[in-house]
């Protein structure tokens, strides 16, 4: 299964790499390229992904402006995508505006939104806040994750977001 093989593979070896970079066991250039593998494989995988028919639902996944992680989006994207869900993956280190208007442009029902680093929290109430304000009553459901969120796990209670997404598995199960 593609879930199983995304938490099991690709986010059990980043979250492997991540604690090797933590623990000086590898350098930086080493953490690249190992995360650069990784890509390239899920790049690989997602290729094969089977076309669907119908649609679930619209989907936008994006990072904090800012942010320089976007694998663990990246493979939200791709696994929601796999289950049949409309999904516009935008990547990292967007301003909000950019990110506001892809929400309107795609329509989305649903907005994941990753921040790795506790630095990131302010950008990304921000962004909820933001996107509260331009969508009002129409607002689309808001999911929050990323390591950040892993220190701090009632801030999407706080922000009223529809839920933390602590990982992959729980991030599928909140779409």
């Amino acid at each position: 299964d593609v879930v199983d093989l995304y938490v099991d593979l690709f986010q059990a070896t980043q979250y492997e790499v991540g604690h090797l970079w933590q623990e000086n066991r590898i350098t930086v250039a080493e953490e690249h390229m190992a995360t650069a593998i990784t890509q390239y494989v899920m790049a690989q995988v997602y290729s094969r992904f089977e076309e669907r028919d119908s649609v679930r639902g619209r989907v936008v996944i994006t990072g904090i402006e800012g942010e320089l992680h976007q694998v663990g989006a990246n493979m939200v994207a791709d696994v929601i995508d796999a289950r049949g869900w409309d999904v516009r993956f935008l990547g990292t280190n967007l301003p909000h505006a950019g990110v506001l208007q892809a929400i309107e442009d795609h329509r989305a029902d649903t907005v994941g939104i990753s921040a790795t680093t506790l630095l990131s929290i302010p950008k990304a109430v921000r962004l909820v806040e933001g996107i509260r304000h331009k969508f009002q009553s129409a607002c689309p459901r808001i999911i929050l994750g990323g390591r950040a969120f892993f220190s701090t796990p009632t801030l999407a209670q706080e922000l009223k977001a529809d839920g933390p997404a602590m990982d992959l598995r729980s991030a599928l199960a909140l779409i």
